[in-house]
């Protein structure tokens, strides 16, 4: 039996996984081991790093923007289904850009995965926060649940791209658009790099939800990505887990998000 503890047992226990018993054991093993508590320290001081860089501020510009669809919605006419109440909670898709305090604090979980490379540079990167579970990195290979309160932020490496875009599609269907949420799709930030979307996105209602990043050329309407997003749930049989790409130019990436 090995005189220290394995990699894999510290990274359980730093990220809490490690059942009581064995937990403590692991613990009391680190703290009077000098190589196991090092490797300890350093799980911690990489989380930390890695939080660092993508503060999740508070935005105002998001609690505004939300009020503001409050207003909007709260003042149309009664035209809408006597069911909708003024926030429209039960449309599964509806998001709410809230961000009342800092969406992440430093927590002490290993560096997750690496934000999904497409050809020619370019990156996408969807970041979970906002709940009781450290920061982590959505997969692209497999649905990401999410905890009671998490949010999340959309990062992009553009390489010679122009613009972004990005919405999501629920379970029913609904297509949201996220960034923008009408017009044409964003310039991308100047400088070379990793760039953040503004804000903070929490979906609320229950079931799978898609969130699709694209990169073009050139500018790309929020209806013509929101009528490819449609096309392609009624092509998968109205499965959103199973969309295939939008058919639109450019490069994509897509998360597919368990809510609560």
């Amino acid at each position: 039996m090995s005189a220290h503890e394995s990699n894999w047992t510290l990274r359980r226990l730093h990220v809490g996984e490690l059942l009581a018993p064995e937990a403590l054991r692991a613990r009391e093993h680190a703290e009077a081991c000098e190589a196991c508590g090092a490797v300890l320290r350093s799980l911690t001081n990489e989380q930390t790093a890695f939080e660092a860089e993508v503060p999740f501020e508070r935005f105002e510009a998001g609690v505004e923007r939300s009020l503001a669809r409050q207003a909007r919605t709260s003042a149309r006419p009664a035209t809408r289904p006597a069911w909708a109440g003024p926030l429209m909670v039960v449309a599964a898709s509806l998001f709410v850009l809230v961000l009342a305090r800092p969406l992440l604090e430093s927590g002490t979980v290993t560096r997750p995965v690496t934000g999904n490379r497409l050809k020619g540079g370019a990156g996408a990167e969807l970041r979970i926060g906002g709940g009781v579970e450290p920061q982590r990195v959505a997969s692209v290979d497999a649905p990401e649940s999410l905890r009671p309160g998490e949010r999340v932020r959309l990062g992009y490496t553009p390489e010679a791209h122009r613009y972004v875009a990005a919405l999501s599609v629920d379970a029913q269907g609904e297509v949201t658009p996220l960034y923008p949420e009408s017009g044409d799709s964003l310039a991308v930030e100047p400088g070379a790099g990793q760039h953040w979307l503004p804000e903070s996105v929490e979906f609320t209602g229950a079931g799978a939800e898609r969130v699709v990043l694209v990169l073009t050329d050139a500018p790309v309407s929020m209806d013509v990505l929101s009528d490819a997003a449609r096309k392609s749930f009624a092509a998968a049989g109205r499965d959103v887990t199973r969309m295939a790409p939008l058919d639109v130019a450019g490069e994509q990436t897509q998360w597919i998000l368990l809510k609560p």
